[in-house]
């Protein structure tokens, strides 16, 4: 199985419509689409709930909760009830970490939502109409080691990083194998700018080495796929996707996990 564990849907006519034929002409299986917060006018929540209502058997929905702006912890219920298999979180007004969000992450520990966070430096587009003072976006209140406290916090609640927390990978990695309900994806741009000896030196443990993760697992096993990009560029990102690992001699079961196993594990879709 293949699947796509970020993207959005991008502000283009009948995106979701041609979204899908690539999916088909790819042979992937499953896309999570990501909701942002609807000041963001696209790949809101309620567009992602239409998406994978129409196509249930490819569209794999994640609502978006925005945190410390106004969204309720009964949210999550609704949201579970609506077929939502997990929570995209972006642009907080206080650190992921902060203790005032634990109620939020409890809620979706006994819900089973997956959640992603996105981490690092937000992309900046000057037309998007989203004012950054008005918004007060604070990259450094996504750093991934905040991540690792919540991690700790909720051993339970199975947590998605993007982008490897571009730029700050080192923490990125070490917060990984230190929390086995701890995943990372490789969006965005760190498969440009980075060769593939930059992401072994990274991703550098072992199953068999003393340095192995708690559940003695490869650092590859928590890595996923994903893309992040629109659907024309899909296959660019598996590409370098499948470049580095072949670069650095990750073998093919574990790139199977990478392209989808690890994550329809994570989401029971294995069952």
């Amino acid at each position: 199985m293949i699947i796509d564990c970020h993207h959005h849907l991008f502000p283009e006519k009948d995106y979701a419509e041609k979204l899908a034929a690539e999916c088909d002409r790819l042979k992937i299986d499953k896309v999570c689409l990501m909701a942002l917060p609807d000041f963001y006018k696209w790949s809101t929540t309620e567009q992602v709930y239409q998406a994978i209502k129409k196509y249930p058997d490819i569209f794999i929905g994640f609502a978006s909760f925005d945190i410390n702006r106004g969204s309720k912890i009964s949210q999550l219920k609704e949201y579970k009830s609506k077929g939502f298999k997990g929570i995209k979180f972006i642009l907080p007004k206080k650190d992921y970490d902060d203790e005032s969000n634990y109620p939020v992450y409890e809620q979706m520990e006994k819900l089973g939502l997956v959640s992603l966070f996105h981490l690092g430096i937000i992309a900046r587009h000057d037309d998007d109409g989203i004012d950054p003072r008005k918004y007060d976006i604070d990259n450094d209140r996504m750093r991934p080691i905040y991540l690792d406290k919540i991690a700790r916090a909720f051993p339970k609640l199975i947590i998605i990083g993007a982008h490897l927390g571009n730029p700050w990978y080192e923490e990125a990695a070490m917060s990984c194998r230190w929390n086995p309900n701890l995943y990372f994806d490789l969006t965005g741009s760190t498969l440009k700018r980075m060769a593939p000896a930059d992401i072994g030196h990274l991703l550098w443990w072992r199953s068999n080495s003393r340095y192995k993760d708690a559940l003695g697992r490869d650092a590859w096993e928590k890595i996923l796929f994903g893309s992040d990009v629109p659907y024309a560029e899909i296959e660019d990102v598996y590409n370098d996707y499948k470049k580095t690992m072949d670069a650095l001699d990750v073998n093919k079961e574990i790139q199977k996990k990478v392209f989808g196993d690890t994550l329809a594990n994570l989401l029971g879709l294995d069952k």
